[in-house]
């Protein structure tokens, strides 16, 4: 089964960064929302309010937040992919909601 495991890097205004991973669970979270829509159309439909969206569930799921969404939203200043270099995910990991593997 393919991994959905995103890494991404965020930029704070006051100048805190992070590196977290969104993964199924943050993905789930996304689609439910009114301006979300289903992970098969990510790759068509990729924006910046989805990475956004994707960088805030994981980080709150992580406990490395405790601002609401729309804060979260307001003060973000970037969210985005990792590069290769930056990443802290081997290519071959496996998915972490998948329980037993």
């Amino acid at each position: 089964m393919p991994s959905l495991i995103i890494e991404l890097g965020v930029e704070m205004e006051d100048g805190s960064t992070y590196k977290v991973v969104a993964d199924q669970r943050d993905i789930a979270r996304f689609e439910v929302q009114p301006f979300g829509f289903p992970a098969a159309q990510m790759e068509e439909k990729l924006s910046m309010g989805m990475l956004r969206f994707l960088a805030w569930s994981a980080m709150t799921r992580q406990q490395l937040t405790t601002l609401k969404w729309p804060e979260f939203d307001a003060k973000c200043v970037e969210a985005g992919p990792l590069d290769d270099e930056e990443s802290e995910v081997p290519a071959n990991a496996e998915d972490p909601s998948i329980p037993g593997q």
